[in-house]
């Protein structure tokens, strides 16, 4: 349950129009109590399926994206969809675990299960430690075989030529327990420049023994997605997305200075130093969603969805439902093409509002950072926070962030900023992000 800061930032996002332009696009939270009334109403049915590449299986175009709640995912099969997106680190192995107590009630061949293993090089990474891991996934699943089995979110090019990983699934595979091999990418947590999302898709696909991805790709960060879309669509590669909604979920500073002054705290310079700047965006932006009718946020998201399913390249894409109003809000969209109207919102939208977005699977900034600050992932659980209503999830993972994290930022002249290609004032995001992390 939130706590009552927690639900007065919401009902203050929620009611304002600067409101819309820093919370972005909300997901259509419902409350839980009424949900069982929910689950009684008929749900939309997917309406289109698609060739998911090499692996020729016909998957729904909206699909499963790291499920937690068995009644939730049962609501989505239900409706249609066949494809489960999941991994061992999610939930701690709780989100493999309630898939495996749903799939049982339905034809397994009907379903196509992916998970993915983190591989870190500082770790074993031989064929029987991640054959033991594997096989730890199958039980939590309680199933026979996974259908595709990825390296989660490697940060080098080099990991994805591990060949404890490729022995274990050539195993694997032998024995009947495996089908594909995958990989996903949403950039690295810090590093080099070069070893983005991007270069290192770019360099499973050119390995040739990869036949699914997970990647970014939206309507605000197009230009990696296409080329890694292209070169999938080369091999006969499946693909598969994430992080499809762009618009950024930032809570507008007036809402946190309000609050310190009714507590009577006195204004930290950071605050000072930043709000000028966010204050002059906000106003900019609120004249675009004014001129060009973009109050209503379920509208953005919409489209948004809609954008990346008009590219014939892509197969699917992963939603996290967290609810049954999600269920619904998203199935609908299944084989629905993206109007005029729509594609003239999401153009006026990346006229006006692009700057609030911190683009995902970027890290462009990092390498300018004095204080080696993972800015890329810190805003990726941001986004887990405010757009997908996962708190304690990305709280937990900042919290086990290694290294630096954003509170350097509080004595730093913003060189992020500075670096950002986008003009993204990611400087005063990155301050808000670290309070929301930490609940301060």
């Amino acid at each position: 349950m939130s706590k009552p800061n927690s639900m007065k930032r919401r009902n203050f996002l929620k009611s304002s129009t600067l409101g819309v332009v820093a919370a972005g696009v909300m997901s259509g939270k419902v409350v839980f109590a009424g949900e069982e009334k929910k689950s009684e109403v008929q749900l939309p049915k997917i309406k289109e399926f698609r060739t998911l590449g090499r692996t020729g299986f016909k998957v729904s175009d909206i699909s499963s994206g790291g499920p937690g709640d068995t009644a939730v995912l049962k609501a989505l099969l239900d409706a249609g969809v066949n494809y489960i997106d999941t991994a061992e680190g999610y939930s701690r192995g709780q989100s493999e675990i309630a898939t495996g107590k749903v799939i049982k009630n339905y034809d397994r061949k009907s379903l196509f299960i992916t998970t993915k293993l983190h591989l870190d090089p500082k770790k074993d990474m031989s064929k029987e430690a991640i054959l033991k891991r594997a096989r730890e996934c199958l039980g939590r699943l309680d199933t026979e075989y996974i259908d595709c089995l990825m390296i989660h979110a490697p940060d080098k090019v080099e990991t994805i030529k591990t060949e404890g990983f490729h022995a274990a699934a050539k195993q694997l595979k032998n024995e009947g327990k495996l089908k594909f091999v995958g990989i996903s990418n949403h950039g690295a947590q810090w590093g080099e420049e070069e070893d983005n999302m991007e270069k290192i898709l770019l360099a499973a696909a050119a390995d040739g023994r990869f036949d699914v991805m997970l990647l970014v790709y939206n309507f605000l960060r197009k230009e990696a997605g296409q080329r890694v879309l292209q070169a999938c669509k080369e091999k006969n590669i499946g693909t598969t997305l994430m992080k499809t909604n762009p618009v950024g979920t930032y809570l507008f500073m007036k809402d946190r200075l309000d609050a310190m002054k009714k507590e009577g705290k006195k204004i930290p310079e950071f605050w000072m130093k930043v709000l000028p700047n966010l204050k002059a965006r906000a106003d900019m932006a609120d004249s675009f969603i004014k001129k060009y009718d973009l109050k209503n946020p379920v509208e953005i998201r919409d489209a948004a969805i809609k954008f990346v399913l008009v590219n014939p390249d892509v197969h699917t894409v992963c939603c996290s439902c967290r609810n049954f109003d999600d269920v619904e809000n998203f199935v609908r969209l299944s084989g629905c093409a993206l109007s005029s109207a729509e594609t003239k919102k999401l153009s006026a939208y990346t006229e006006g509002c692009a700057q609030f977005y911190c683009r995902h699977a970027c890290g462009i900034c990092e390498s300018k950072c004095p204080h080696q600050v993972p800015v890329n992932t810190i805003m990726r659980y941001n986004h887990y926070f405010e757009a997908q209503g996962r708190e304690k999830y990305a709280m937990q993972k900042y919290a086990a962030l290694p290294g630096a994290k954003a509170d350097r930022c509080f004595d730093c002249s913003g060189y992020c900023e500075t670096a950002c290609p986008y003009d993204v004032p990611v400087h005063g995001l990155l301050g808000m992000a670290h309070e929301r992390l930490i609940l301060a």
